[in-house]
This record gives C-alpha cells, structure tokens and sequence, in this order.
C-alpha cells in the first residue's frame, strides 16, 4: 500500500461533516426537543471528531528478516552491460512502528505533502510496517541505519503534515455540528410551538438597591441521548442572562461578608441565607406572580412557576466532600424542569478555599449525573451541566460558589 494517496483530506472530511449534519437534519422534532442538549451536541460532536495518527518511534523494532533478491542491472559499479539483467542475493528487513489514530488517515493525502513520496506499507492491527532491502556482499550497519532513518522520517514527515489538517478539522467541526444542532431545535421549536422554552420572564426593580457595606479594607486571606416517552410538552426555563443577574446578585454578596466579618461570624445557615434574599429581593419586585424569591424549608432561595422550581439556591457550610456530594443529591431531588437553573452556596470557615473548591469540583465531574463542564475557576465560580439517569433529557445547570466565613 502506498500511504497519503488515495484521496485529499478536505473532501473526504467535508463529507464527513456533511453526512452528521444531513442525519441531526432528519431527527424527529419531538426527539429533539425532549432530549438533553449537552448529551446531544456531545453524542454528534464525537461522531465528526477524528484520532489523528501518532508514529511510537521509539518503539519500532525489526519485525522480520527475509531473503530476496535484489534487481542491480542500474549499478554502474557492478559493471553490468546496458540492457543486461542481473540480481543478486539480498535481505529485507520488515520495521514496524506502532501507531495510534484512525487507520483510515493512511490513505488520504494531506494540503501539504512530500514531494520525494513516502515508501510502502502494509498496516496490520496498530502497526505499520515498511520494508528496507540491501545486498548481502555489501550491507554495513551504517548504510542499512540510514534507511531505516530515511524512511521513518518520511512517515514521520506526512504524519505530522496529516495531522495539522486533523486539528483544523478537529478545532472547526464542532462548531458545524452546534450550529446545526441549534438550527434544528429552532425549527422543531417552530413546529411544536415550544414557545414557553423562551425564558421565564422576570421584572426587575427600576431602582437598584445599594449595599451598605462598613468601610473595612479586607483582610489577606457518548450514545445517543435517551429521552424520556410520552409527548413533549413545553415547559419554562429560566432565561439564561436572568440567570447571569442572579448569580451576580449572589455573588457581590462576598464583599459584604469580607467587610463586616463580625456580623456573619456567628450565624447559621438560615441566619446568612436570609441576607442574600434580601438583596435578591431588591433587585426584583415582588407580587403575586410565583416569580419572587423567598424561603421555603431551612435554606431554599426558590423561584417557582406554576407551583415548580426553576430555580434554586441552595445554602451549605462546607464539611468536607461527602457532605457536599449530599447536598448536591438533595439539590437535584428539588428541580423538575426541563432546563432547571440553580446554585449551591458554600460557606466556608477553612482559611483554604481555593482547596474546597478543588474538592468540589472533583466531586462534580466524578457524579454519575456529570455530563460537561461549563466553567470552571480555581479562584471563583464553577459551573456544571448534569442530567439524572432517572429523567432522562433534563439538563440541571449548577453553578457552585464558595463564600469564606469568619469562624465565630
């Protein structure tokens, strides 16, 4: 087999993406819209993506020796007559070189190429193989070395050529397959009529409260997703920058606990609950509408609609891992919604939060229930997207932030 020849690698790719985005085109619209988002993009985002080839050059060896014969009727140094045949006894040596990657990339010839050509191989299993032949009356170790280097650099070469056009595919492609993904749960919005997946609405206070905070400078411190059966029905999801507000609102909250240490060293969950509600609250009229925050049980920040949560804030000091993994099963035993919304507040009286909030975000990404990342910082907000095997296609966005606490 001669390698990097068959076909070009921008056609054969192109198709490629072609294909997935013609197959999430002919996905039943009720299909899309019950399934989960992330599990979807992820499913197809790993059909389009491709394993590029990597040679183990250091792990190459002599796979076999056979006798041939080798044709030197063009060896003016054996002084054979013009148009007279001669061969004489000769060796090859079979080198394998294991490799990783599609084996399919073999075959296609990258934008760029060598134009001395590359030698025949022979792929068995995750090898590949090519042969060096020399004569037997005049072989020396220097000679057969150099072609064996000659020939594993020029694999090495058009690998490495190959593998400049993987990663460009491999960078854009996801956003072929996100954009026909979004374009196809647009129109099966369109057909449905899932009009309530717009974003709960929310009326927001015309006058902004401001903090009354003490002058006190701080102290150094991959299947397809399964859905659900039944018919789809539409159902409110909180609009994603309401959710952004939100989570600013809670977060500004820091300042306040950093610069009056002495009014929160000595509360409880509920006590420090109480004052990021009131901020909320602030920020938001309130009435009869069910879209107000307020407490419910002993640490809740709800928003509800139509006697369900959308939203939830959940309030916990830290106690160390296992407690934080119960509180998130308590957190995903409250939200119902298809596209659910919520934050769990750490209060934390260690001097180390960047530590618990290393710890809590392998806690995360090591739940049954984890299926991407969204953010993650080492000093501030972590967010996740998660799904319960028990509903399937409803996807909880949990941002987790850590608060230091003074000890009392």
């Amino acid at each position: 087999m001669h390698p990097f020849s068959d076909g070009d690698f921008s056609p054969t790719f192109r198709n490629l993406i072609d294909r997935i985005t013609e197959e999430i085109h002919s996905l039943d619209n009720e299909y899309v819209l019950k399934a989960s988002p992330t599990e979807l993009e992820q499913h197809y985002i790993e059909k389009v993506m491709i394993d590029p080839l990597v040679l183990n050059v250091e792990e190459r060896y002599i796979k076999g020796q056979t006798g041939v014969q080798i044709d030197v009727s063009h060896d003016i140094r054996r002084g054979i007559f013009p148009g007279e045949r001669a061969a004489i006894t000769g060796t090859r040596l079979d080198i394998a070189i294991p490799f990783e990657g599609d084996p399919g990339l073999w075959r296609l010839r990258a934008s760029r190429f060598s134009l001395s050509g590359y030698p025949d191989i022979d792929i068995r299993g995750n090898e590949v193989i090519f042969g060096v032949c020399f004569p037997d009356d005049s072989a020396d170790q220097e000679s057969i070395q150099s072609k064996i280097e000659r020939e594993t650099n020029s694999l090495v070469g058009g690998v490495g050529h190959l593998k400049t056009d993987v990663d460009n595919h491999n960078n854009s492609a996801p956003g072929a397959i996100r954009q026909a993904l979004a374009r196809k749960r647009q129109l099966a919005q369109s057909v449905v009529g899932a009009v309530a997946a717009l974003g709960i609405p929310m009326k927001r206070s015309e006058t902004q409260p401001t903090f009354n905070i003490p002058a006190k400078r701080r102290q150094t411190p991959i299947k397809r997703p399964t859905v659900a059966t039944g018919k789809y029905e539409p159902e409110p999801a909180l609009d994603e920058e309401e959710y952004k507000h939100i989570l600013e609102i809670l977060r500004s909250m820091a300042l306040v606990i950093e610069r009056n240490p002495s009014s929160f060293a000595s509360l409880n969950e509920e006590a420090i609950r109480d004052h990021f509600l009131l901020q909320l609250n602030g920020h938001y009229e309130g009435g009869a509408t069910g879209e107000t925050f307020n407490a419910e049980g002993k640490t809740d920040i709800l928003i509800r609609a139509d006697n369900r949560n959308v939203f939830i804030g959940e309030c916990k000091f830290w106690h160390g891992p296992a407690s934080f993994n119960q509180a998130i099963d308590q957190l995903l035993g409250y939200l119902t919604w298809r596209d659910s919304k919520c934050a769990l507040l750490i209060f934390n009286k260690t001097k180390d939060s960047d530590a618990v909030r290393m710890k809590s975000h392998e806690v995360m990404e090591t739940r049954p229930e984890h299926r991407r990342t969204v953010l993650r910082n080492e000093s501030g907000d972590s967010r996740y997207v998660l799904v319960k095997d028990s509903d399937p296609g409803r996807e909880i966005t949990v941002t987790i932030q850590v608060y230091d606490v003074p000890k009392g």
